[in-house]
């Protein structure tokens, strides 16, 4: 597989917030986030810069699964980067973890769905807002074109009412604009407001607490649950942490 990092660490977001796991962070995404404030996506060595020389490059399904087990980890994060455009390679990783009694966390933008859906226990869906589209860019359209497909995403709700996995739908926000488009998801999607996260945009500390009290306000307001970004808070925004 494509392999940006491989590290021990906490979970800094949803549901699971503050679970020692270790994190797969594949490289690569078919999205290119660039937010209303200027910021690229939180992990650009995976998306606008996946050829730094820091990412791991191919991995070896066996030696992920080796480092695995030397964390002594129950919980495994696979991320990205977008982890599901390697979808043979993905499926053969979650079910090789499944077989460990891992616990998997899939965080995923929403836009492909594959057999890997069905041997993981949490789905973060995270579909991209229009605030996300990068402007100006050469990426602009295809971002634009391919930041949702709506039939993969009620495939993940779908799956979820039938106890494949449980799910959370996590949203970065920039304001209460992002809220229209949230709802109009939940229509066509299918998926309810206890399993919503918002999440205030950013990659510093400094963006983050900027952030969190409006984000916080627009929980209340319209009934969804809030996360922050607990690695952020502690570390900075550094790799493999």
């Amino acid at each position: 597989m494509r392999i940006s990092e491989l590290f021990y660490s906490l979970q800094g977001e949803g549901k699971r917030t503050g679970v020692p796991s270790f994190f797969i962070r594949t490289n690569f995404c078919n999205l290119r986030c660039r937010f209303k404030s200027g910021n690229l996506c939180d992990t650009p060595y995976t998306s606008w810069n996946p050829g730094d020389e820091k990412n791991l490059g191919d991995v070896q399904v066996d030696k992920i699964i080796e480092e695995y087990k030397k964390s002594g980890a129950a919980d495994t994060v696979i991320t990205g980067g977008e982890p599901s455009v390697q979808k043979e390679e993905l499926d053969i990783l979650c079910r090789e973890l499944k077989k460990l009694g891992a616990y998997i966390t899939l965080e995923t933008n929403g836009t492909i769905v594959s057999n890997f859906i069905n041997h993981i226990s949490l789905a973060s869906v995270s579909p991209k807002l229009s605030t996300s589209v990068p402007y100006g860019t050469e990426y602009e359209k295809s971002h634009s074109l391919n930041r949702l497909n709506i039939p993969a995403l009620k495939q993940y709700e779908e799956n979820f009412r039938k106890g494949t996995f449980d799910i959370q739908w996590k949203f970065v926000v920039c304001g209460e604009e992002d809220i229209a488009e949230i709802k109009l998801l939940q229509k066509e999607a299918g998926f309810s407001d206890r399993d919503v996260y918002l999440m205030p945009e950013g990659i510093n500390r400094e963006d983050i607490n900027k952030n969190s009290a409006i984000t916080a306000e627009l929980c209340k307001k319209y009934g969804y649950n809030f996360t922050g970004r607990l690695h952020i808070d502690l570390w900075g925004g550094r790799r493999g942490v």
